[in-house]
């Protein structure tokens, strides 16, 4: 994986440990994008951390749980897989799309603004793992 230092920052800063999957050259960020994306969260903390939180209106995943179906998805955003029907089946949060701008307060917005046209990325916030596809 290669990124730019203007993305690479804040890529790191949004992602911890997670995977990221960011396109490779990212010399400008977009000036806004608009993107599809998929929540995977988890309610668990990792196993062995005490002592455990659990919130009854989240998922009963842990983050490793969540981590491996976020790369299922990616996967599959990589193959063409329609967004739409992931979106419905998968995602904590609203599906449709997500205009990205600068002034965007989001854990996954520098990667969007970095991806072209139909490119995928995994992001990962402080309590969810973020698929996302850049439709323009």
């Amino acid at each position: 994986m290669k990124l730019v230092p203007a993305c690479a920052a804040a890529a790191v800063l949004n992602c911890a440990s997670a995977p990221v999957r960011d396109p490779a050259g990212c010399a400008a960020p977009a000036e806004r994008a608009e993107v599809q994306q998929i929540q995977i969260g988890w309610n668990r903390l990792d196993p062995g951390i005490r002592p455990p939180v659990y919130d009854p209106a989240r998922p009963s995943r842990d983050p490793r749980q969540a981590e491996t179906l976020a790369n299922e998805l990616y996967a599959q955003c990589k193959k063409g897989v329609p967004m739409e029907p992931l979106q419905d089946k998968y995602s904590e949060a609203p599906g449709g799309t997500i205009v990205v701008g600068p002034q965007a307060r989001l854990p996954y917005k520098a990667s969007a603004l970095c991806l072209q046209k139909n490119d995928c990325a995994v992001v990962r916030g402080s309590a969810a793992f973020h698929v996302l596809k850049r439709i323009d």
